[in-house]
């Protein structure tokens, strides 16, 4: 391993009630080579290698699988297209596995595959985790202070490698939501026996990844520590602020670029929803991105981790996996050290942050247009633009040029989720041939608010 820290197993042999495992590691690139081990059951792979990924941007993977393909060793690809538009290096990768003759399928159904495992056949091990095969994702740029957060997890366990071999054959001979992508030269068959698929696995769509999770919130007793990149569900954090008000507390570590990327407005509103309803919240400090995807639930001693996020597509419609862990102490242990570190900044360097909820941006007014006249005193729609970021409005209307009568507060009109969406309010009974001065004032899930500027129209007869 390139950094070493007294604080933290980096390699870790789980002795359970399971069948024996003798790799049962996980690997934390935010100090740690991850690349390294994968590359050697690449290596060392002598009968078959099946990839599931989201996207591939480093080309080391390509040239690995590629030697073994060269050197009789089955290889299998599931991909999506749809990466190459999160990535610009997926499709070259793409291209040169295709060129190369491996066989490969590409998800066609409407949701993405969303995996990123590799399954070595002969070895009988399986790997797997929230992160895409690019080149930062797997070894830092530097330890501790410019990584992405990842919890990368190799294993032999019998149980989890079988049902992604079970898995893996069900989406190869899929020909409902998968189509041939490249060297399809043979009909599909599956490579495995039909396993069963463990009970601690959870695999989207079929199976809810949201309600399985949030029922072991709901009973948890002790205390929830949350590392999660993409926050757009709103029963996650329902479930959050219920176990702060039960007494439970809840630390949640998130991304930034997330809480505040208008395609993904609605992670704001849970984070902020979640601090003012007394969750703990940090943010990422450090260079990178915090891409992780992980609960711990303490009093029941489990851990959650996968390719999930808190979002309704992750829930049950994308292609997933995840892993909900309650029999293997040192997993757990594992996560608490991995979490605690991050928290508290124990090495010394910053990787989190305390978390400062963001105003919204100050309201448009669109209508009636200032200094307009003729309106009828009957009726008055005012409307404006509240932008991605607000969800509440506090909407002031009076004859003083400057004013203060508050006509309605806290209304939930929710955000702009275009650039055209406008928010709407009637006003009614007033005065003929008046000129009234209205603002709004937005505020986001947090309280924290921006004031729009003062505009007047005038009512006709």
């Amino acid at each position: 391993m390139r950094y070493a820290t007294a604080a933290l197993v980096t390699t870790l042999f789980l002795i359970t009630s399971r069948p024996a495992a003798a790799i049962d590691t996980l690997c934390d690139p935010s100090f740690q080579n991850c690349r390294t081990q994968l590359l050697s059951l690449i290596d060392n792979e002598n009968q078959e290698i099946d990839v599931g990924f989201w996207f591939m941007e480093d080309s080391t993977y390509v040239n690995h699988i590629v030697s073994r393909f060269n050197a009789g060793v089955r290889v299998r690809l599931l991909v999506d297209t749809r990466g190459s538009n999160s990535s610009p290096y997926n499709q070259g990768i793409l291209d040169s596995f295709a060129k190369d003759g491996v066989p490969m399928r590409t998800r066609t159904a409407s949701a993405i595959l969303h995996w990123k495992m590799m399954l070595f056949g002969g070895q009988h091990v399986v790997e797997f985790s929230g992160a895409n095969y690019s080149d930062n994702a797997w070894r830092p740029v530097s330890a501790y202070t410019n990584y992405i957060d990842e919890s990368i997890y190799f294993t032999d366990d019998p149980g989890i490698v079988e049902s992604f071999m079970r898995k893996f054959d069900d989406s190869w001979i899929d020909t409902s939501n998968y189509a041939d992508y490249a060297n399809i030269n043979n009909p599909l068959v599956r490579s495995y026996p039909m396993y069963s698929i463990d009970p601690d696995m959870n695999f989207p769509p079929g199976s809810s990844y949201a309600t399985r999770a949030i029922n072991l919130y709901n009973n948890e007793p002790a205390a929830i520590d949350v590392l999660m990149y993409r926050i757009t569900q709103e029963s996650h954090a329902d479930a959050m602020v219920a176990a702060v008000k039960r007494g439970v507390p809840v630390r949640l570590i998130t991304e930034p670029n997330e809480y505040r990327d208008p395609t993904r407005l609605w992670d704001a509103w849970n984070v902020d929803r979640m601090w003012k309803g007394g969750v703990q919240v940090r943010m990422r400090a450090h260079q990178g991105l915090s891409h992780q995807k992980t609960v711990i639930l303490h009093g029941q001693h489990t851990v959650i981790f996968g390719s999930s996020n808190w979002s309704s597509p992750s829930d049950n419609s994308q292609q997933e996996h995840n892993y909900f862990v309650a029999n293997k102490s040192a997993m757990y242990t594992w996560f608490v050290n991995q979490f605690t570190r991050k928290w508290t900044n124990s090495t010394g360097n910053t990787e989190t942050k305390a978390f400062t909820p963001l105003p919204p941006d100050p309201p448009k007014n669109e209508h009636p247009k200032n200094d307009g006249t003729g309106y009828s005193p009957s009726s008055v729609t005012l409307q404006w633009y509240g932008g991605p970021w607000a969800h509440y409005y506090d909407i002031y209307l009076s004859t003083s040029s400057s004013p203060t009568t508050k006509i309605a507060a806290d209304k939930h009109l929710g955000p702009s989720e275009t650039t055209t969406q406008l928010q709407k309010y009637t006003v009614s009974g007033l005065k003929p041939h008046t000129t009234y001065y209205w603002k709004i004032v937005g505020k986001t899930a947090a309280g924290k608010t921006a004031t729009g500027p003062v505009w007047s129209f005038t009512t006709g007869s």
